[in-house]
């Protein structure tokens, strides 16, 4: 205690014992000698207590340490006798001990073996100091965001989709596209579980946002989704059909949109045909082509020279789809089982819907081919919502072929689902299409960063920088033997990250971006830190405390809940005094006659 702290509690001290000697002398004097006289003693004790508390000696092995998002209830039922201090951002009780980070805390108090954390839990930095300590961790309520779920890259074009789980008090979420506009929303299920998707439109580093509602559509935190939506290499692809219908009308215009190459060849009436580009089969066309899509009568109509040539450049890496979009002549089906597939005619066209499979708007019936399909082995690529097979695939030397037996995917475009059509037809080129050699292993880089947190960066060359967002000066990066390194954001937004000729983009939220989010990651790595005895540390002893252990003061409200107690009894023997004490009553001016 410092002179200034010492010279008032001496000088409140004195006061009370002056009342004290005064409120004795006076009830002398009456000749009070009852309960109050007594409890004079008792009531400036208790008040003196109440002011200045006793000090407790602290357990010098364990600390409490308060964390974001600690709550009320929390606070109050803090374990007692040892110390206790907060990290930035906590809410702690009067007399903790404030400290900008763990390590700190954990220097100033240098016997300590065992750590209770109550909150949101430990930030990355505080992680790390808890070293071989034992912890045990009790978890503040979830709220907000809790989890997501959501792709770093996506192909140009595609239907990406994006999950989570929100706590109370979010009832909707909505997921914004980079202009602002709302692309999805949906209410959360009684988990609080829930999945949106939108489409990929342009090339480049977008930032989409993740909005989370509550009561009254109040927004109840709002968070940043990140996406790198690459452009992908043009693939060169054959289409050969027997006649123009709508999916080759449908299918091209979005190969076009999509930056594909696509030669077609397709039957307009006997002995008219439409040719789009070269799309003759030869061995020199299909050794620059990446993909050949047939219907049934187009393979009626190769000849067995381009029939030979597509067998032999799918063995060395070409891609055909074959689309059974009706009955199959003899040839037509003896050839295809040669390729795997047994296809044989039914007696009527069938009916399937894919709402659920494919994620649509609204439920809505396709048409599948009167055919049946025996593909064995080989792996299902598409199924309809209740299990039904309508494409297949299997692997043929270094290539692939596959069989569609679904007539009217083009009606999604009619169904104003541009997105879910592109998404379909581009997993199965890229399922489909000839390989292409593997991209060169890229750096780690976090899923998840905030501005003032340390980001840890791995799969670095020996010369590597961070460029931020807004044209600023690269910052060099020390690269250990682990090929990592640390770095500290200041700024939100997209950073570049160099190392040798590549650059690799990764993104920063806000301090305030994803509040929840970064609370509900911090607790799961900290929940992960506890260790088999993590339990409460048990009450402080005379083996955990000694006189050189820290101290701090009892709390105030006991002392002056008795101080009260007390001082109403004397109230209460005062009032009965006064109310049995007799009442002299002066006698009438007599009036003189």
């Amino acid at each position: 205690m410092n002179s200034i702290g010492s010279n008032v509690q001496l000088g409140v001290a004195g006061i009370i014992a002056l009342a004290v000697v005064l409120a004795l002398w006076r009830m002398r004097r009456r000749g009070d000698h009852g309960l109050a006289l007594w409890l004079q003693l008792p009531v400036a004790a208790l008040l003196y207590l109440a002011a200045f508390p006793p000090n407790l000696r602290l357990r010098g092995d364990a600390l409490t340490v308060m964390t974001v998002g600690t709550t009320a209830a929390q606070r109050s039922a803090a374990p007692a006798g040892q110390p206790v201090v907060a990290l930035p951002g906590a809410l702690a009780p009067a007399g903790a001990e404030s400290t900008p980070d763990l390590a700190t805390a954990l220097r100033r108090h240098p016997a300590v073996s065992r750590l209770t954390v109550i909150g949101g839990g430990l930030a990355a930095r505080d992680r790390e100091a808890v070293a071989d300590r034992a912890l045990n961790f009790q978890a503040a309520p979830d709220r907000g965001l809790v989890e997501l779920e959501a792709p770093a890259r996506v192909a140009l074009g595609r239907q990406w989709p994006l999950s989570g789980r929100a706590a109370a008090p979010t009832r909707r979420v909505e997921l914004a596209d980079p202009s602002g506009s709302v692309v999805d929303a949906v209410d959360v299920d009684a988990a609080g579980r829930f999945t949106l998707s939108a489409a990929a439109r342009g090339a480049g580093t977008v930032r989409f946002e993740l909005r989370l509602l509550g009561a009254e559509r109040a927004v109840v935190d709002t968070v940043s989704v990140p996406l790198i939506v690459e452009g992908g290499e043009s693939l060169a692809v054959i289409l050969s059909y027997g006649a123009v219908n709508p999916e080759l009308k449908y299918w091209r215009r979005w190969a076009l949109d999509a930056g594909l190459r696509p030669r077609v060849s397709a039957g307009v009436t006997e002995g008219v045909s439409l040719h789009d580009g070269d799309a003759g089969l030869t061995p020199a066309a299909l050794a620059q082509t990446d993909l050949v899509i047939v219907d049934a009568r187009g393979w009626a109509g190769l000849t067995a020279a381009e029939k030979t040539a597509l067998r032999a450049a799918i063995t060395q890496g070409l891609g055909l789809l074959l689309r059974a979009d009706g009955p199959l002549d003899s040839q037509t089906a003896a050839d295809w089982r040669e390729l795997g597939f047994d296809v044989t005619a039914t007696a009527a066209a069938g009916s399937v819907t894919l709402d659920r499979r494919l994620g649509l708007r609204e439920r809505s019936a396709f048409t599948l081919a009167p055919v049946a399909v025996a593909a064995a082995p080989s792996s299902v690529q598409l199924q309809a919502d209740d299990g039904t097979p309508l494409a297949w695939w299997r692997a043929e030397g270094q290539g692939r072929v596959g069989l569609w037996r679904l007539v009217d995917s083009y009606r999604l475009m009619l169904l104003g689902e541009p997105e879910r059509y592109a998404d379909l037809w581009a997993g199965t080129l890229d399922l489909l299409a000839r390989p292409r050699a593997p991209d060169p292993p890229a750096p780690q880089r976090p899923a998840n960063a905030w501005v003032f947190e340390r980001v840890i960066l791995c799969g670095l060359g020996a010369a590597a920088s961070v460029r931020p967002p807004g044209g600023g000066a690269p910052v060099a990066l020390t690269v250990n033997a682990e090929t990592c390194a640390g770095y500290w954001p200041d700024a939100a937004g997209w950073h570049v990250l160099q190392t040798g000729a590549a650059s690799w983009p990764f993104y920063v939220r806000a301090a305030a971006d994803g509040g929840s989010l970064r609370t509900a990651l911090a607790a799961r790595a900290t929940a992960a830190m506890m260790s088999a005895d993590s339990g409460p540390p048990a009450a402080a002893g005379r083996d955990t405390a000694s006189p050189a252990a820290p101290r701090a003061p009892m709390a105030r409200w006991p002392w002056f809940l008795a101080w009260l107690g007390v001082s109403a009894v004397l109230w209460w023997q005062e009032r009965r005094r006064n109310l049995r004490a007799p009442v002299s009553v002066a006698a009438p001016w007599r009036i003189s006659q």
